[in-house]
């Protein structure tokens, strides 16, 4: 559209509506992800140490990481992407629990 009209052709009236109403749908798209991380920053709980339970040397350090992360070179004993689990309830994500798998096609 050319720029300067004091009044657009009425054919082109439904485009900018249109138009309008996605600006519109795109700001709310932006606007709900911020309200989220805002709400979630103001009162959301604090994550543990390490909420997934990892064996992985990035999980033993504290956070922030001290300068010289350990102070005795650590012994690795178990696959870095194996998972221990604290309690009976907890069963990590591909393990087998004995019984008949469902397959989703």
């Amino acid at each position: 559209m050319p720029r300067r009209y004091h009044n657009y052709p009425p054919e082109f009236q439904v485009l900018h509506v249109m138009s309008t109403l996605g600006a519109s749908i795109l700001a709310v798209g932006y606007f709900l992800p911020m309200g989220y991380l805002l709400y979630s920053l103001v009162y959301g709980a604090l994550a543990p140490e390490n909420p997934w339970r990892a064996t992985g040397l990035e999980w033993q350090t504290p956070s922030p990481p001290p300068k010289h992360n350990f102070e005795v070179t650590p012994l690795v004993t178990e696959d870095p992407y194996s998972y221990r689990p604290q309690d009976e309830s907890f069963i990590p994500q591909g393990i087998s629990t004995g019984g008949t798998q469902s397959h989703e096609t």
